[in-house]
């Protein structure tokens, strides 16, 4: 594999691990790699000293044995008592460390002199220690860890070979103990700092989630002050910052409200005048056609066929041009807005929707509500459904819809009986999403004014490929007549 190729693999895999992270995760991340890496390097620091201590203990303990065993055979050449020899080493050779004895004689391989001791607690200490880390402390081969000692008057010697593997199980005792403890105190200390990582960034959380309520139109969101020096002028900063755009956006909502109003006026006027004036218009065309071709059918059967075909394609003209005035007059201003409940009104424009888009699925979860919150609210609603189908269908170009419509319990501000509803509306739907810092159109931005005007939030979610969601809360009262009928039903009881 290429540099170039090794260099793309190691920044995909550091943007999967890294990308998109919280800032604790980030240098927690960090802050593991690095403890990780400083107990590898120290590992290996111990590794190789380990490996030299291992030499230089054999050699020492190789040079005290040499001096012992001579010692020993001059001794028992003295006493003449070599042909004991055998029986006097093999006695001696536990007192000896990291060392063992061979006895050589002529034409035999080397015979290892065994102390009277068994071996079964060394068999069971090497067993412990695993094969690799014996290769990796083995002495170099090259090292001369071996001692000849001729015995007086005899053609045989002893040879003295140096035995590292009790000295290499010691090194991993203390190792294995010494990662033990390593790995516990990283443990506490990555858990500490997640601790005091989230004690420190929490009001960095809080000032994101204070963002997107703001964002979403919550007016009221305001930060505590923290105890942290910098972290508190920022704070204080966005507290200013909320309270300003909550005065801008009063002040917007007011100016927007007087504008929708004006707007629903001229859209209610135009509307009267089509159904005023174009509907009889197209009725009078349809009579007065109908009654041409019944004079007709008296004429010439030639003359009265092309007549007929000439009514029919008026009448047929007729017939679209009444379909475009219906269409023109729902969607100027609902006949139906403050004379059917919110409910009836949403699922009449889904039907209308489904009808016209037959091949759009939408599922629908409207009310049952217990209270009219009037016209406003309504026509609120209502539009911001139409806005959010038509996105979804014409620039999303989804294939599933899901229109979810119900009353949520709001913050009471005293009577229970006044305490706000949220109507709350989410428009989810399976199409191509959002592209990341796209611009909001002309009809998401008129409904988001039209929404914040009303003191609600609006939230929308997703990104291309994975389709867009859209979260409406708006609070409500009841309207007008229903809180004038609550209040003489209680003046009566």
């Amino acid at each position: 594999m290429s540099a170039l190729s090794l260099g793309a693999f190691a920044g995909r895999v550091s943007d999967t691990v890294w990308r998109g992270r919280s800032i604790r995760n980030q240098v927690l991340l960090a802050m593991s790699a690095l403890l990780v890496f400083a107990s590898i390097v120290a590992g290996a620091v111990a590794v190789y000293n380990g490996r030299k201590a291992v030499n230089v203990e054999i050699d020492a303990s190789l040079d005290f044995a040499e001096g012992y065993i001579r010692e020993l055979v001059q001794r028992a050449a003295a006493q003449d008592k070599l042909a004991d020899l055998d029986h006097l080493v093999a006695r001696e050779v536990q007192h000896l460390r990291h060392a063992r004895v061979y006895v050589q004689e002529p034409g035999a391989s080397p015979r290892l002199l065994r102390p009277e001791l068994t071996l079964r607690d060394e068999v069971s200490t090497l067993d412990k220690t695993p094969d690799w880390f014996e290769k990796l402390m083995k002495p170099e081969s090259d090292s001369d860890h071996s001692r000849v000692i001729v015995v007086p008057n005899g053609e045989r010697s002893l040879l003295l070979q140096g035995d590292p593997d009790d000295e290499i199980a010691e090194s991993w005792q203390e190792l294995s103990a010494l990662a033990v403890v390593a790995i516990a105190s990283i443990t506490l200390l990555i858990g500490a700092f997640y601790f005091v990582l989230g004690w420190i960034l929490d009001p960095l959380v809080a000032l994101a989630r204070g963002l997107v309520a703001l964002e979403a139109g919550e007016r009221s969101q305001r930060l505590s002050i923290p105890r942290l020096g910098e972290v508190a002028d920022i704070a204080r900063k966005f507290n200013s910052l909320a309270a300003s755009l909550d005065q801008a956006r009063a002040e917007n909502g007011e100016l927007y409200r007087q504008i929708q109003s004006v707007q629903e006026e001229e859209r209610r006027e135009i509307a009267r005048e089509l159904h005023d004036e174009a509907g009889p218009c197209l009725f009078g065309i349809t009579a007065n056609a109908e009654s041409v071709a019944r004079l007709a059918a008296g004429l010439k059967e030639g003359d009265a066929a092309r007549i007929a075909k000439r009514v029919e394609e008026i009448l047929s003209i007729t017939d679209r041009l009444k379909v475009m005035n219906r269409e023109l007059l729902k969607r100027l201003h609902p006949v139906s807005i403050g004379k059917v409940p919110m409910t009836a009104l949403i699922e009449d424009l889904i039907r209308d929707f489904e009808r016209r888009h037959p091949e759009v699925r939408i599922v629908s979860s409207v009310g049952p509500f217990a209270r009219a919150y009037g016209d406003r609210i309504d026509l609120i609603v209502y539009r911001a459904t139409q806005e959010a189908l038509t996105n979804a269908m014409r620039h999303g170009h989804a294939e599933n819809i899901v229109v979810e419509l119900k009353e949520e319990a709001g913050r009471s501000h005293g009577a229970a009986q006044n305490a706000p509803i949220l109507i709350s509306l989410r428009v989810s739907d399976d199409g191509k999403g959002l592209r990341p810092g796209a611009r909001a159109g002309f009809g998401l931005s008129a409904m988001r004014e039209r929404v914040l005007s009303a003191g609600g939030s609006l939230v929308v979610d997703g990104h291309e490929p994975n389709g867009t969601t859209l979260s409406i809360k708006i609070p409500a009262l009841p309207s007008d007549d229903e809180r004038y009928a609550m209040g003489a039903n209680r003046a009566s009881a």
